[in-house]
């Protein structure tokens, strides 16, 4: 499994962040990779954890949507991310709507719950897998569904002749 970790505001040290860093360091079972922008979390990124303590409340709804476009896709499903980060009730509520609406899995991480980390680390990354599990069993009845046809052409075709 291969985590990535993206700073969205390098300049804004906390303890909350230092306690962040110690959390990645101790997930021993998976590999965490430091990215400098967004885009570099590609191929392959199971999961992506971004800090985002110095964006501001306010400014928090805008900021998400704009990064939203920009989390890397792997086979058409978008990158599952935890963000860490305070951010009020009333924002998130205010962003019900459009995660709903999204395709993106993601979740949000206040600096006090950094012990969490773990859990939720463990719960995206069954998600992600589970989420590529679909992709596979769609593209299989896919491929299974063309032969069908192809079968019942030539089934008719036999019948036919």
């Amino acid at each position: 499994m291969r985590v990535c970790s993206w700073n969205a505001s390098p300049g804004f040290i906390s303890a909350a962040s230092a306690a962040l860093e110690q959390q990645l360091r101790q997930l021993i079972q998976v590999d965490i990779v430091a990215v400098k922008l967004i885009g570099d979390a590609a191929a392959p990124c199971d999961l992506l954890i971004i800090s985002a303590e110095g964006i501001d409340d306010e400014a928090f709804p805008s900021w998400l949507k704009g990064i939203s476009g920009r989390i890397p896709n792997i086979h058409g499903i978008p990158v599952p991310s935890i963000i860490f980060g305070e951010v009020s009730a009333p924002v998130q509520r205010e962003l019900l709507r459009w995660a709903v609406e999204g395709n993106w899995y993601f979740d949000i991480v206040d600096p006090r719950h950094v012990s969490s980390l773990p859990v939720r680390v463990t719960n995206f990354l069954r998600l992600h897998d589970h989420l590529h599990e679909v992709r596979r069993i769609s593209d299989a009845s896919r491929v299974l569904d063309a032969r069908v046809r192809e079968m019942e052409i030539q089934l008719n075709g036999i019948l036919k002749g």
